[in-house]
């Protein structure tokens, strides 16, 4: 039994490379395939004669993954190791996404972030042994996650809420972006108007400068639901959401 190596990766950017991401490298299992697979070599070729072991792993098991029209998130992990290699890549062969992942050794042993914007790629997964400074390393992290890719997920979204049970939603059809505490942001209130009425969400947010305020939805933008409204918001669930949820990192 190997140890896993646990990675969160997320991709941003318009619906045509989202999608075209997604169609490249991810398959759901079915067949003679038991997992949902993410495909490295797919989505980031080899060169003529490079080595099949480049990446390390051929394919990411994928254990939860859900969507957005702008952003898909991808929780997966691969035995031993992470295909660091892959990542490096990532902005050369998908020069209009944006990505971030997380990486962490089951066994506790390292761990970090892998950030990709602007065709530049910040390894930041470091091992924990001797001489390791965790104070420097989340400094190192902290200033990276607040800097771009902050201004990535939020810049131009001054809206947010939080949906309920959101890891259960699959795939939602509105250009929103998200974060790992489910903080799901929007450029204007319509749209968070539109979301909220097929989505149950609480907490809804207005971004005035720095700061994050408490807000409400305007009558104008409210929608009364319907039965038939009820039953399209039930139907976007998958029948595993009435079961009891993992423990929210909200409680």
């Amino acid at each position: 039994m190997p140890n896993w190596t646990e990675q969160t990766l997320h991709a941003v950017g318009p619906k045509s490379e989202i999608d075209r991401f997604i169609r490249t490298g991810f398959t759901r299992r079915g067949g003679d395939q038991f997992d949902d697979l993410l495909h490295f070599a797919r989505l980031c070729p080899l060169k003529t004669r490079e080595p099949k072991s480049t990446y390390a792993h051929d394919t990411g098991i994928v254990l939860q993954h859900y969507r957005t029209r702008t952003q898909a998130m991808f929780e997966m992990i691969t035995s031993w190791d992470y295909p660091a290699e892959f990542y490096a890549r990532l902005g050369t062969h998908w020069p209009r996404l944006a990505f971030v992942c997380s990486v962490n050794g089951e066994m506790g042993d390292f761990g970090g972030v892998i950030v990709t914007a602007d065709g530049r790629t910040q390894n930041l997964v470091r091992s924990y042994e001797v001489g390791y400074n965790r104070r420097t390393h989340a400094r190192e992290i902290g200033t990276m996650l607040r800097g771009r890719w902050l201004e990535i997920i939020q810049g131009d979204r001054p809206y947010r809420l939080m949906p309920k049970e959101s890891w259960h939603l699959k795939s939602m059809p509105f250009d929103a972006h998200f974060d790992d505490d489910f903080w799901f942001y929007f450029r204007t209130m319509d749209e968070l108007a539109a979301f909220k009425a097929r989505y149950p969400s609480s907490l809804v947010m207005r971004r005035t400068g720095e700061t994050w305020h408490a807000a409400r939805v305007p009558a104008a933008n409210r929608r009364k639901k319907t039965p038939r409204t009820r039953k399209a918001a039930n139907s976007a669930r998958p029948a595993r959401a009435r079961a009891t949820p993992p423990r929210s990192r909200r409680t």
